[in-house]
Order: structure tokens, then C-alpha cells, then sequence
């Protein structure tokens, strides 16, 4: 499975008018699973324009980029965000620490899917809740069925899917 990371010179792009008119911040926040007490994490959060709407509404959130200009990226329109440099399959958390980690057009991009995701699950608290979106026309699109699949093989339970097949946000809980 060939996998390839989002071009930083092509960052502009995350925060364009066409890519957020296909998934709004405020659109994610209403799909995800959150609460004022939540420690949670965004792998792959790019510019930090998803992790910008989301912070106000948990007590803790840490951006995860692989690529160090991206951080940068973020930092710079951002500074009050924890934006870290770090990989999906070995991610910088401790074991059952986090209530919520979510990914947005990421999972793709991921070389070990299933690596990926069971470092997810090790970094979640039982009971803590995984959100992936995924949308079109991003070339590493991961259609609904499959990602369920993957999700629960790596021992997550399916919640729900919210939103069109082409612009979708899955959610799956790790078993308590």
C-alpha cells in the first residue's frame, strides 16, 4: 500500500475556501464526540485549522504533524496551540491517557495503517472515542467500509458515521 505524506508546499490548500467548504471546522466539531474535560489529540494536524475549533472545546488538545514545516506552519498562525512534531505509528502519548484522537483526510497518508491504529488505540483511555473524516478529492480517500473494517480489526467498536460518502466522519470506541 503506497502512502505518501501531504506536500508542505501545498499547505495553503488546508485552510482554502474549497476544502473547508467540504468539511467546515464547526462542521467537524458538531461531529465529534467531545466534552470539557477531554484530553484529546489531532494526528496529522497539518496547519492547525481543525485543531483551531476544537480546542475551545476540550480541556486539553495536542497537534501531532509528521512534517516539521507544517509545525511551523501552525505554530505561527496558532501559538497558543500545542502543535508537536511526532508519527502516527509511534505516537508521544502514554498508555490509556487520551479520551479522544481524532484525524481528519490523515489515515490515507498513514505507510502502517494498522499500526497506526493500534497505537491509537494503546494512547486512548478504555472507553475513549477515535473520530477519522475522510473527503473527497483527497487522492488517499479511505471509503467507509473499509476504514470500519480496519478500525474494528485493530479492536475498536463502530459508534456511528455521520455525513455524505464523499465528506464523512466515523467515530469507534476502545473497548473498556
Amino acid at each position: 500500500m503506497a502512502s505518501r505524506a501531504f506536500p508542505p508546499w501545498f499547505s495553503w490548500f488546508l485552510e482554502s475556501k474549497l476544502r473547508l467548504g467540504v468539511l467546515a471546522p464547526a462542521g467537524l466539531v458538531e461531529r465529534l464526540p467531545l466534552a470539557p474535560d477531554f484530553l484529546a489529540a489531532e494526528v496529522g494536524s497539518g496547519t492547525g485549522v481543525y485543531a483551531r475549533a476544537v480546542r475551545e472545546h476540550v480541556r486539553l488538545l495536542v497537534g501531532l504533524e509528521l512534517q516539521w514545516p507544517l509545525v511551523v506552519n501552525a505554530r505561527k498562525r496558532s501559538p497558543q496551540l500545542i502543535q508537536v512534531q511526532g508519527s502516527a505509528l509511534s505516537l508521544p502519548f502514554r498508555p490509556s491517557s487520551l479520551d479522544l484522537i481524532y484525524l481528519v483526510t490523515v489515515l490515507g497518508e498513514v505507510t502502517d495503517r494498522s499500526k497506526a491504529l493500534l497505537e491509537m488505540r494503546s494512547a486512548l483511555k478504555p472507553g475513549g472515542f477515535l473520530s477519522i473524516s475522510e473527503q473527497l478529492p483527497d487522492p488517499d480517500y479511505v471509503p467507509r467500509a473499509r476504514l470500519r473494517r480496519s478500525c474494528e480489526d485493530a479492536g475498536f467498536t463502530f459508534l456511528r458515521s455521520v455525513g455524505p460518502w464523499w465528506s464523512y466522519t466515523s467515530t469507534f470506541r476502545r473497548a473498556a
